[in-house]
């Protein structure tokens, strides 16, 4: 039986995807891996929530612990340069970042993104220098000229996830990450495209969020009840599409986890968006397991 350092390996962020809307949201094929956990992220923006996550140390889980390949543990990955621990983690990683790990076992290094920290177009971007191949399919950061607010199919990373897999399954051993925008605002994919009030409504929660603290009264309820339901469709389309790569992929048996970067507020504390330490901005989702069977 291969052990599980020697698994083809897929990680999957979920950009901004709120606790509570996983709680809410349809996912069989996520479910595929396990019951979602309760988790706590070390970043509340994508930036410093990437740079832990590659370094092993991914959201930690809450009075839980992992159940993959039939074993519990307390964590997926754990450096060989943190301090001693009697926590269990299911793979002891050398090197500077997992992917340097599984590149020195033989895994070749795949990434895409969709948030415009994963563009590499940018100079100051250098999350996808960490791979031997990476995807990019988000827009440049915007102009003047554009709208943040706007329907989205192609731009989103999981729209592309039949190509994904034909990349993962090119390789002998591979490694693929993926990060998710369609869970970020907009919130909008093709299973929760735009009309008058939700359009409304995310004008208002962008105002909210790029100042942070409002004078003016923040969101009301029914406001913020659409922007809850718009996160749980864009989760429910990003499950029917990692069902895609997991069907195509299952027969290797990859090791997968599936979590938020971070959370996103709507007014519970006074604050709008991320960037800041808000339990509904650090208290994340996550899954994780060994793929295999068949699909549900």
């Amino acid at each position: 039986m291969r052990s599980l350092d020697d698994r083809d390996v897929i990680l999957v962020t979920l950009d901004s995807c709120r606790y509570d809307t996983a709680e809410r949201a349809r996912t069989p094929n996520l479910d595929r891996l396990g019951p979602v956990h309760r988790a706590e992220t070390a970043g509340t923006y994508t930036l410093p929530a990437h740079t832990a996550f590659f370094a092993g140390a991914i959201p930690t889980l809450l009075g839980d612990r992992h159940r993959i390949g039939g074993d519990l543990y307390d964590a997926v990955w754990r450096s060989a340069a943190a301090r001693p621990s009697a926590k269990t983690a299911a793979v002891r990683f050398t090197g500077r970042t997992l992917m340097d790990h599984h590149r020195a076992r033989g895994h070749h290094i795949i990434g895409a993104g969709g948030v415009t920290f994963f563009d590499p177009r940018e100079p100051a971007n250098w999350l996808p220098d960490l791979f031997d191949d990476f995807h990019y399919y988000g827009r440049p950061n915007r102009t003047a000229a554009q709208t943040r607010v706007q329907d989205r199919d192609e731009t989103l990373t999981l729209t592309h996830a039949a190509e994904l897999a034909d990349a993962f399954l090119a390789a002998d051993r591979s490694f693929l990450f993926i990060n998710c925008p369609g869970t970020h605002i907009p919130y909008t994919t093709p299973l929760s495209q735009l009309d008058a009030t939700t359009e409304t409504t995310l004008e208002r929660l962008y105002a909210l969020h790029d100042g942070k603290t409002f004078d003016s009264p923040g969101l009301n309820r029914d406001e913020i009840a659409t922007l809850l339901d718009l996160q749980v469709r864009a989760l429910e389309w990003a499950d029917r599409q990692l069902g895609i790569l997991f069907r195509a992929v299952a027969d290797r048996e990859p090791l997968v986890v599936v979590c938020a970067d971070h959370g996103e507020e709507f007014g519970e504390g006074d604050r709008y968006g991320h960037g800041h330490p808000h339990s509904t901005v650090t208290t994340v989702p996550l899954w994780s397991g060994v793929l295999s069977g068949a699909p549900q």
